[in-house]
């Protein structure tokens, strides 16, 4: 039995789906996957100050090995750190002792604070505007600070950087993963959080940042790792509008009949054309179903949050 739409202008199991492939995932579904992967690689950049604020035990001198402060603020003669892995901005910077030790932990509050600004932003902004030309945005500006972040000079200009990469953490999280969750049905989400999940985005950064043991150059790769989930929300997602109205004044709208008929019916030939070319995409016959009442659901998102 098709589950009830969560969305009113997203087609979820509006068209016919032949098992095709594994969990009924057919050919939109796989892109539709792999959008996930490369979405929550970049919103993975959360734990990039793991690397970029890496600090290997130092020497002076022919000294031993440790991380004691007062030989790294005392030391007169060739500072070294001999068993360096990766060359990050708290040692291009020295983040480490002293009075700028606390700008490691700027880093990463400067970062979150963007994360924090994007999540309630950006998801209100969708509702207005449409999933994918936010969700575009998001991934574009997103991409395009963490390449940046590669070149900055300074780093005052490196903290401003980080808070637009945060910025773009938040909305892919609340926009392009929502979007996302639109176009799966139900019981495929098992296969997206099996096979296609955090772990997997962490092992890939991990992986990049051995290939490129310095935060410019594996900041520049992880931009440009993150690119097909741009290119897929741009070419081969359909988009759904509401005619610039909120999903709550919508609904609304819908239920209290300030909706004309003829402006009901665009919007249903909107998502049936959406299905159609989904159904098309994904190589399969398009079979339109009646849509179900759209119920309004009062209750706040925060608290669906605290109990997951």
């Amino acid at each position: 039995m098709p589950a009830p739409s969560m969305h009113p202008n997203v087609a979820k199991e509006h068209y016919a789906i032949q098992k095709v492939m594994f969990f009924d995932i057919n050919r939109f579904h796989f892109f539709v996957l792999l959008t996930w992967q490369f979405a929550i690689f970049f919103a993975s950049q959360q734990i990039f100050p793991i690397f970029s604020n890496y600090v290997p035990e130092w020497q002076c001198d022919d000294g031993p090995l440790s991380k004691n402060c007062t030989v790294y603020t005392t030391c007169n003669g060739t500072l070294s750190y001999p068993h360096s892995q990766f060359q990050s901005a708290a040692l291009e910077y020295g983040w480490i002792c002293g009075t700028t030790a606390y700008l490691a932990s700027l880093f990463s509050q400067v970062q979150f604070a963007g994360v924090l600004c994007g999540t309630f932003s950006f998801g209100a902004l969708s509702d207005i505007f449409g999933r994918k030309p936010v969700a575009i945005f998001t991934m574009s500006m997103g991409i395009l600070t963490n390449f940046i972040t590669g070149l900055a000079p300074t780093w005052q200009i490196l903290m401003a950087i980080r808070f637009f990469v945060g910025l773009s953490v938040g909305g892919t999280l609340v926009v392009v993963c929502t979007f996302i969750m639109e176009m799966l049905l139900p019981h495929q989400r098992m296969a997206l959080r099996a096979f296609f999940n955090w772990g997997v985005a962490r092992l890939i950064m991990t992986l990049i940042c051995m290939a490129f043991p310095e935060w410019r150059a594996s900041s520049i790769a992880c931009a440009l790792t993150a690119l097909p989930a741009l290119f897929i929300l741009i070419f081969i997602f359909p988009e759904m509008t509401m005619g610039g109205l909120s999903t709550s004044e919508f609904e609304g709208n819908l239920r209290e009949g300030r909706i004309e008929r003829r402006e009901r019916q665009g919007r249903l030939e909107e998502m049936r054309a959406a299905e159609r070319y989904i159904a098309k995409f994904a190589g399969v016959e398009y079979k339109p179903v009646a849509h179900k009442k759209v119920e309004h659901n009062k209750v706040c998102w925060f608290n669906f949050i605290i109990r997951r």
